[in-house]
């Protein structure tokens, strides 16, 4: 009887021991290939290692020495930003130019005839810097600057650009949408900030995206997240798809805040991603590449795919995407359709203002925009409708998950 209690106490101990193994093992942070397009990457982020400091020609120097005011200032001029890049300025003394104030030091009197002064507001609650001008203006807070004296000039003026041709801001009509308010799926403000994160990863991979589908209406609609909706819809050009991302997502050292848990079709025709955080299926996202759509050689209108699991393909018109504007979803930017109105007709028809059940919703008929597209081969959905297996990583981040949830009495 003791020997059985022994034999039992030991095989207790040998499994409470490799299961204390396994967790070690999948709890360590995996290290990093020495060589590799990702190696660079710092402290388990995916921000850039810190760009360099660029050293400007005199008569870049001798510009920057004329302009004086007694408080810090951006430069925003988008055409002398493109000759600092250049690193050979040419500006005559008659030309004026745009820069940025904070608006906290708006009550002090500024006399520059150089300068063309625009406030901003920066607001802690907000990831957007709100420009005052004629035309308002919305531009993320994420940029990297270096400092000359008291001038902040942005450090990667390629995508300072991209941020100032998508600036212009547009608002939500914040209609009244009735429909019964107990039933939640997607808490809407947790929700845009796992969206904001994915659209911060995406921008580091020179990636821009912008809203679609039914968040792209819920934004304009109602200014939030349909409440009842199952995931979120963003869209990037398919010419300014960054493959080296997902592969990222991919590795066993992702150090990204997301997964990808499927993968439809090919980059090229119908490509589209569903990607998770790692916090265990909370908020699934759907990554969309839009496409041109070229007649007689001219481009007519964009489109999105769609895959089912028989392989028929699907296709989602509208008509030529301007997704040029800057919006407000929750404190958070996005960009959206400078015309939303008309690609939301497309999309959803007359009906538009009316609240329609995701439950009730078919994603590859209830548009108005949807037709069929071909169809892939047993074979190619092998190889094209790819989903993530669960491993102990996943398991787990999940009993994390769990566990963090659980009240402590």
């Amino acid at each position: 009887m003791l020997m059985i209690f022994r034999r039992r106490r030991y095989t207790i101990f040998l499994f409470l021991l490799i299961l204390v193994l396994i967790l070690y093992i999948c709890s360590r942070k995996p290290r990093k290939p020495k060589y590799g397009r990702f190696a660079g990457l710092q402290n388990e982020t995916l921000l850039p290692n810190s760009a360099r400091v660029p050293i400007y020609h005199t008569n870049c120097i001798s510009i920057l020495n004329q302009m004086k005011l007694p408080v810090p200032f951006l430069i925003i001029d988008i055409d002398f930003l493109k000759m600092l890049d250049k690193n050979y300025c040419k500006w005559s003394s008659d030309e004026v130019l745009k820069v940025a104030v904070n608006s906290k030091y708006s009550p002090i009197n500024y006399s520059n005839s150089k300068l063309d002064i625009i406030f901003y507001e920066n607001d802690s609650a907000k990831d957007y810097l709100d420009l005052k001008s004629e035309v308002r203006r919305l531009i993320p807070k994420k940029f990297q600057t270096h400092w000359v004296e008291n001038i902040e000039i942005p450090t990667n003026i390629k995508q300072f650009t991209e941020f100032w041709k998508r600036s212009k801001f547009i608002d939500c009509l914040k209609l009244e949408v009735p429909r019964d308010k107990s039933y939640v799926f997607m808490p809407a403000e947790p929700a845009v900030e796992e969206l904001a994160q994915l659209r911060d990863e995406l921008i580091e991979f020179d990636m821009y995206p912008f809203l679609n589908g039914g968040t792209f209406l819920g934004w304009y609609r109602e200014c939030s997240i349909i409440p009842h909706t199952t995931d979120m819809d963003l869209s990037v050009f398919a010419k300014d798809y960054n493959p080296i991302y997902v592969e990222l997502l991919h590795s066993y050292w992702n150090p990204s805040s997301f997964e990808v848990w499927r993968m439809l079709g090919m980059v090229e025709d119908s490509f589209e991603i569903t990607i998770q955080t790692k916090k265990w299926f909370e908020y699934p996202i759907d990554l969309f590449l839009m496409y041109e759509g070229i007649e007689n050689g001219k481009l007519t209108h964009h489109w999105v795919g769609g895959i089912a699991t028989d392989g028929t393909k699907y296709k989602f018109t509208y008509p030529i995407y301007d997704p040029w504007c800057a919006a407000d979803l929750h404190g958070h930017i996005f960009w959206v359709s400078c015309n939303p109105l008309e690609k939301i007709l497309a999309e959803y028809g007359e009906d538009w203002k009316k609240d329609h059940l995701s439950s009730e919703y078919r994603w590859n008929y209830s548009q108005k925009n949807v037709q069929t597209n071909g169809k892939y081969t047993a074979e190619q959905m092998k190889m094209l409708y790819r989903k993530a297996t669960i491993g102990f990583r996943a398991v787990h981040r999940a009993l994390n998950s769990f566990i963090s949830r659980i009240p402590i009495l």
